[in-house]
């Protein structure tokens, strides 16, 4: 008796890959990253979304608003904002969704941080 193959039901991975950041990209590393940061938070010590939603929590995360991988600067200043842990892993899950949808806001925001 001859068995029949079953045919697959599951949708096909999408594997692109992000665009790496490129040699020129100026990205500062080490101690001296880890100073800034830290100079950062004491300069914004709450987190910018709690604050939205009449919250007060201490910010424990800088964040680039627009994520290096999309090509925003490494300039917390420029691009910078204060963020609570919870607030960082909501906007970074919503990031890696994006990320690996295409690429910047190629899907809907799922967090309510990102402004298309």
């Amino acid at each position: 008796m001859k068995l029949k193959t079953l045919r697959s039901r599951l949708a096909t991975l999408n594997t692109c890959q992000a665009t790496p950041l490129s040699a020129g990209t100026d990205r500062l590393r080490g101690r001296a990253a880890v100073s800034r940061r830290a100079r950062f938070l004491e300069q914004h010590p709450l987190c910018v979304e709690c604050e939205k939603e009449d919250r007060v929590t201490a910010s424990t995360v800088p964040d680039h608003g627009i994520p290096l991988w999309a090509g925003g600067p490494d300039d917390l200043e420029a691009n910078g904002r204060s963020l609570c842990a919870a607030h960082h892993d909501a906007k970074s899950k919503c990031e890696a969704r994006m990320r690996a949808a295409g690429g910047w806001l190629s899907t809907a925001c799922i967090c309510g941080q990102h402004q298309g």
